[in-house]
């Protein structure tokens, strides 16, 4: 019994790596939590997120041309246990992107795949350390030099590298990562804080997420594209996860945006199912 209690936990803490990703962005947040060989886990989100201002350069503005800018999401998540340390994670978000301003933007389809392996390379009491590169791609042609699309059209290689401290109720995890961007898109830097806590079959997290570009033009500068704006951001979140049974689990999250330059001053919110297979 207690064996079983133990792995329904982790399984509940192991599937809140995966509602990160339902939140619409360029970085792919990881934590320490890996599934046991043959086993996965399947998750599908929901996310409404908004704003009505943004930044062009560090100077947060409103435009008429823009006005309020609504994304709708829908995403799908998967990781699966290679071995017991190595994990197989991926990622496929589709995206409605629409604003109500003069400019009438607004575009939808499948935005970018993102597939990455994980490998926990360190293992000593409640301390784990875990390793990842990937790659992320789109999947279909879309336009990516609007004010308001549905991403970057970049293809990239993402590395990242995290410690986690976890015991059977508590965990902390902290990424850190390095995104290598192609065209004339900057590099980023992508960092990750992550903390709960599971009473029974819920289990409460927050979590911090920052991405650093390694330069890139700002929003209005000559010849700037938005591809290569050095787009940064600081969000927060809290999430909820209910266990209903062994292999199914429902989700809540709401985040806010804190800073940002060359990007929108969004907030919203997620919810899903989670399927263990």
């Amino acid at each position: 019994m207690e064996l079983r209690m133990r792995a329904a936990h982790l399984f509940t803490v192991a599937t809140l790596a995966g509602l990160t990703l339902a939140v619409p962005g360029r970085a792919l947040d990881v934590n320490g939590f890996m599934p046991e060989r043959g086993h996965g886990d399947l998750a599908v989100s929901y996310t409404s997120e908004t704003y009505d201002e943004f930044w062009v350069g560090k100077t947060k503005v409103s435009d008429p041309g823009v006005g309020k800018v609504d994304l709708k999401s829908t995403s799908f998540w998967m990781q699966w246990g290679l071995t017991d340390d190595l994990a197989l994670v991926a990622a496929l978000p589709y995206i409605d992107a629409s604003s109500n301003g003069l400019g009438g933007f607004e575009d939808s389809g499948l935005q970018d795949l993102a597939v990455l392996l994980k490998y926990r390379f360190f293992s000593s009491g409640p301390n784990h350390l875990v390793a990842g590169f990937g790659v992320r791609t789109p999947v279909t042609d879309y336009e990516a030099n609007l004010p308001v699309d549905l991403g970057d059209g970049t293809t990239d290689f993402l590395f990242r590298l995290v410690y986690q401290y976890q015991t059977d109720h508590f965990y902390f995890s902290q990424q850190v990562g390095y995104d290598v961007r192609n065209k004339d898109a900057p590099d980023d830097y992508p960092l990750f804080t992550e903390i709960g806590y599971t009473a029974g079959r819920i289990t409460w997290s927050a979590y911090y997420s920052r991405l650093i570009a390694d330069g890139g033009t700002d929003i209005g500068d000559p010849g700037f594209t938005f591809p290569s704006n050095q787009e940064e951001y600081s969000k927060a979140g809290v999430k909820l996860y209910a266990r209903l049974t062994d292999r199914f689990g429902l989700s809540a999250l709401y985040f806010d945006t804190l800073d940002g330059r060359n990007t929108g001053d969004s907030h919203g919110f997620s919810g899903g199912v989670v399927f263990r297979f």
